[in-house]
């Protein structure tokens, strides 16, 4: 358990997953970073699609080099999701996403909070060194979010300059052009 002056981060369960999903993709939050109205380019993925991104070690801590979920409680009222990912990246690095479960938990500071103590949990426990996280650029609350929890924009120019940097060469492929596509993103790292 992480606590910050507001929230409680734990490590979620596998018998967390199908909750998450739906945070994730069926909530009123996921129009502010996939599918209609904002983000026909980017559709929502099926449960399968979902389970094949988010593999179990996510829910069960069992590969946390790789990667792990955690959610976010307020009040004792779970309200969202934070995971890091690292089998894709070079050196101490690692990938942040972060949602809320409703509407009513966003512009709170929950987020900004929750990105600041779980960076500093993974600096002090798995000695990650940075930090990358790319959002669409549509997105500005969660761009704000991420700046208020210390991460700084990438010029637009440097974006596929510091991509490669972080990512493993296999992964450049898959993984380079982000979930929104290069232009359409923004880089931040910390």
């Amino acid at each position: 358990m992480i606590k910050g002056q507001q929230i409680i981060l734990k490590p979620s369960k596998l018998s967390d997953k199908r909750k998450i999903y739906e945070w994730l993709c069926l909530s009123e939050t996921a129009r502010s970073h996939m599918g209609p109205p904002n983000f026909e380019d980017t559709p929502i993925p099926s449960w399968e699609e979902y389970c094949e991104d988010f593999e179990d070690y996510y829910f069960d801590g069992s590969k946390p080099e790789c990667g792990q979920l955690w959610i976010i409680s307020y009040e004792n009222e779970e309200i969202g999701a934070i995971c890091y990912s690292s089998f894709h990246l070079k050196g101490k690095s690692a990938e942040l996403d972060i949602w809320m479960s409703t509407e009513k938990h966003c512009g709170k500071g929950f987020g900004s909070e929750s990105i600041k103590v779980f960076c500093d949990y993974l600096i002090q426990i798995l000695g990650i060194e940075r930090f990358i996280i790319r959002p669409s650029k549509r997105n500005t609350r969660a761009v704000r979010a991420y700046e208020k929890g210390g991460f700084v924009k990438v010029l637009d120019e440097d974006k596929q300059k510091v991509v490669k940097e972080f990512l493993l060469d296999e992964y450049l492929d898959v993984y380079g052009q982000g979930d929104y596509g290069i232009g359409d993103d923004v880089v931040l790292i910390m």
